[in-house]
């Protein structure tokens, strides 16, 4: 062993020389005297080299935005009723007393932007387990969480330094979150002072939930704005559903009728492409490998997405209901503001039994401008352009947890920076699905928006989602589809 018999050669040689060793140290002791590290100014010095360092890395840091989660506790001064059923009411109180968060970090520029209180009835932020979800715990109850978002200038891994010091003062305070907020029961010299029936706010427990380069989901429940345009800007997502209309929409559900016609013809196509990729490109193993055609795409191990032809786009039927006829046309108009020109593109989104989970993405890039702040103050300086892009998912069939469904991240539509993150969505809350819909139910999403499908854990049943994407400003979809036609042999 060379390395052992290394070691063993320093030690002998260690040993041999060691009087001689001490012998030469007593020597330059004599000759030198005291080994004296300090100099006249060099104290000056390091603190200049200091100050030097802080700024290099104040320039290398960067707005980060974090989302701090206190786990609490509630205690009401007059209010001993334990009852479940007052969970939702203590939290909406807890809301309505509380006016702001107050929290300074000034050498890093620390700006609060939202905070809320949130029930977590899924036990979301407790457990996930190979991408899939589990609920712990607290089952319907769930753990009651105060979220502070907030962004700050850092690098990575300084949210840890930034829940440590907010966790210090609020133990420092028999961890009261008091140290954090500013409360409306202020008399009238000015004094803070709380009423007998104030919420008082205790942590059991804190932690980071997420941190991201750019601003994140942060959701709560507040009534949606009336006007359609700027609703769906806002969240980037209308839905209707359960034979309702989504707001803005004069009718709902499509009627069975159609729904029965456009699968039928939703089936032939999917025989066609398929019978065309298997005899044309036999070395395309369907259902595992990744491909790109013209016509058909693969988005996963047995999930597919399949075009009709648009060169057939005047006499089809499906293209004039697209056109004129679908209940959503009027609400896609305003959305894509009234624009004259606007390309329709229709396809096929469908998986085969024992599809698997979707990863989130999102459909197209972002063009233009993206939601922005200023790196020094954390003020919002540029909202994300419009849509340029929206996409109809309609179901036709029923979907449950055994066919599978889409979920969607409301919100997630205003930052590319989001890319990668969508592993939070649920632990941040607020992800919409169309889970208990039913044939003919639909939803708008704006092509930008964070998005994935569930996986078909059925044994025989293929789930058939028709897409109509609605683009303007001149755009093409090019990214989801290959050049090569799978009618031509290759």
């Amino acid at each position: 062993n060379t390395r052992r018999g290394q070691s063993f050669g320093f030690f002998f040689f260690f040993a041999k020389h060691k009087r001689k060793g001490r012998k030469t140290l007593r020597s330059f002791k004599n000759i030198y005297g005291c080994m004296d590290l300090e100099s006249e100014g060099e104290e000056e010095d390091e603190a200049g080299q200091e100050q030097e360092r802080e700024q290099r890395l104040q320039q290398q840091r960067r707005r980060v935005f974090v989302a701090v989660c206190f786990e609490i506790e509630e205690e009401s001064g007059n209010n001993n009723n334990n009852n479940k059923d007052d969970d939702d009411e203590n939290a909406s109180e807890l809301e309505e007393r509380l006016l702001d968060v107050t929290i300074q970090w000034k050498r890093r520029r620390l700006v609060v932007h939202e905070w809320r209180t949130v029930r977590d009835r899924s036990g979301a932020r407790l457990e996930e387990e190979e991408d899939k979800l589990v609920g712990v715990g607290g089952g319907k109850e769930g753990k009651l969480y105060f979220d502070i978002l907030l962004s700050f200038l850092g690098t990575s891994g300084d949210e840890s330094l930034l829940l440590r010091k907010m966790w210090t003062r609020v133990v420092r305070h028999e961890k009261r979150l008091d140290v954090f907020l500013k409360d409306d029961f202020g008399g009238d010299d000015g004094r803070k002072r709380r009423s007998r029936n104030a919420m008082m706010i205790t942590a059991k427990d804190a932690d980071v939930l997420m941190s991201a380069p750019c601003r994140f989901p942060f959701l709560k429940d507040e009534s949606e704005s009336y006007d359609l345009r700027e609703s769906f800007r806002a969240n980037g997502y209308l839905i209707a559903d359960g034979g309702t209309a989504a707001k803005g929409t004069s009718s709902c559900r499509v009627s069975k009728t159609l729904v029965d016609s456009f699968r039928m013809k939703t089936h032939e196509r999917i025989e066609v492409i398929l019978s065309a990729l298997r005899e044309n490109h036999s070395h395309v193993s369907v259902g595992t490998d990744a491909f790109a055609y013209k016509e058909i795409g693969s988005r996963g191990k047995y999930r597919f997405d399949a075009l009709f032809d648009k060169e057939k786009e005047e006499e089809d039927a499906l293209f004039k209901f697209a056109k004129s006829d679908a209940p959503w046309v009027e609400p896609v108009k305003d959305i894509l503001r009234n624009a004259e020109d606007i390309d329709i593109n229709i396809s096929i989104v469908w998986t085969e039994p024992n599809c698997s989970d979707q990863e989130w993405h999102c459909d197209g890039a972002h063009r233009g401008d993206q939601e922005t702040y200023d790196e020094q103050t954390g003020a919002l300086v540029k909202t994300h352009g419009p849509p340029y892009a929206v996409c109809v998912f309609m179901a036709l069939l029923d979907l449950d947890d055994t066919v599978g469904y889409t979920e969607f991240w409301p919100t997630s539509h205003k930052n590319a920076g989001l890319l990668g993150f969508g592993a939070a969505a649920h632990a941040l809350g607020g992800v919409q699905s169309n889970k208990n819909a039913k044939a003919g139910d639909w939803v708008v999403y704006d092509y930008r928006l964070m998005h994935r499908g569930i996986g078909n854990e059925s044994k025989d049943t293929r789930r058939p989602i028709l897409q109509f994407m609605y683009a303007v400003d001149g755009y093409k979809e090019r990214k989801n589809y290959g050049q090569k036609s799978v009618f031509r042999p290759g």
